[in-house]
Parts: structure tokens; C-alpha cells; sequence
């Protein structure tokens, strides 16, 4: 019963940062046809190393790892 909360406490943690990565996130404004993909580039990465979007990509990994670790746990399962 404990080892749930520990858990569910540790999703809803991880989505708060990931919310407020993306929040935290200057998009850019406009017409995106006049944005160049150095301006975009910027705006996700900025010049400085506060811009956090790196967050995201880290947590898109974790998911993707994640769901690839539970796919090969399902797939033996339904082997045996």
C-alpha cells in the first residue's frame, strides 16, 4: 500500500515538472511561416541554460525507455 503512494506522489511530481517545464518555455508568437529554424531552435534552447526544454527531452527518453521496458516484460509474459 505504501510502495502506491510512493508512486503515485512520484507521477504526479514528475508531471508537475514536466507542466512547468513547458510553461516555463518562451514559445515563439506569430506566424511561423516567417520563423526561421534558428529562431525556433533558440526559443527551445535559448543561449543560456535555463531554459529547462532539455527537461522534456529527458522525460520524452524516460517515457520512451519506460514504454520499451514494458513492452519486452509484456512479451515475455505472453510467451510463457
Amino acid at each position: 500500500m505504501r510502495s502506491n503512494v510512493v508512486r503515485a506522489l512520484a507521477i504526479g511530481f514528475m508531471a508537475l515538472l514536466f507542466v512547468l517545464t513547458v510553461t516555463a518555455v518562451s514559445w515563439p508568437e506569430g506566424d511561423m511561416d516567417m520563423t526561421s529554424n534558428e529562431d525556433v531552435a533558440l526559443s527551445l534552447f535559448g543561449t543560456e541554460e535555463g531554459t529547462g526544454y532539455a527537461v522534456i527531452l529527458f522525460l520524452i527518453g524516460l517515457l520512451l525507455l519506460v514504454a520499451l521496458l514494458g513492452g519486452v516484460f509484456l512479451a515475455k509474459e505472453e510467451k510463457e
